[in-house]
């Protein structure tokens, strides 16, 4: 089951404290802004609280705490693509009325499809390594008369790009190259598993 903060809970339960049109402007303001595009992908500018005639007169950090949770709401079951019915679930569990959890919801369901194409486009994404491949080879090197022979090593790392494209990247190193390299993909390898242990502790 889908969980919220508590500071997003409790910032959603500040939109039951508007009226019905400062609400219906709020909701309205923060799914353009957190849209940023029309149904045809052409960018809308986003607006400023000032420009929403209908929050005049209300308390500026409410509005603001509530939009920040309704928008951190939003891209969050954006992001998990979140049922209907676990929107619904948790915007009860915020005790917000049941015409804003459909106003909510309906708005919600038919700006899906823009938050996630937003969301896409604007996300960190890294390759993955799928694949890698390496073998000794040997460089000839000249020192005056003598010749030495000198261990060489080509890597070749298969990456997948985010977009499903598959890409090479080869790279020759000498064995203390390597072996610097090794110790630290070894390095990273541990903190990351130290961080998923703290992660998984809390």
């Amino acid at each position: 089951m889908a969980e919220i903060s508590p500071d997003t809970a409790a910032g959603l339960a500040l939109l039951g404290q508007f009226s019905d049109p400062s609400f219906s402007s709020l909701l309205k303001w923060t799914f353009r802004n957190a849209c940023g595009e029309d149904a045809k992908g052409k960018p809308q500018a986003m607006t400023a609280l000032s420009d929403v005639k209908d929050l005049e007169g209300e308390d500026e950090i409410m509005i603001k705490s509530a939009h920040m949770a309704l928008l951190t709401f939003i891209y969050e079951a954006a992001k998990t693509d979140m049922h209907p019915v676990q929107i619904t679930s948790l915007l009860e569990d915020a005790k917000l009325p049941e015409g804003h959890i459909k106003a909510i919801s309906g708005l919600f369901e038919r700006c899906k499809p823009i938050l996630r194409n937003v969301l896409s486009r604007n996300r960190i994404s890294f390759p993955k390594l799928i694949d890698i491949e390496w073998r000794l080879d040997h460089q000839m090197r000249s020192r005056t008369l003598d010749q030495v022979r000198e261990a060489v090593y080509l890597v070749r790392l298969k990456l997948k790009e985010p977009t499903g494209h598959e890409k090479l990247i080869e790279m020759t190193c000498n064995h203390s190259e390597l072996a610097d390299l090794h110790a630290r993909l070894k390095n990273a390898t541990l903190k990351v598993e130290k961080l998923i242990r703290g992660a998984k502790g809390k």
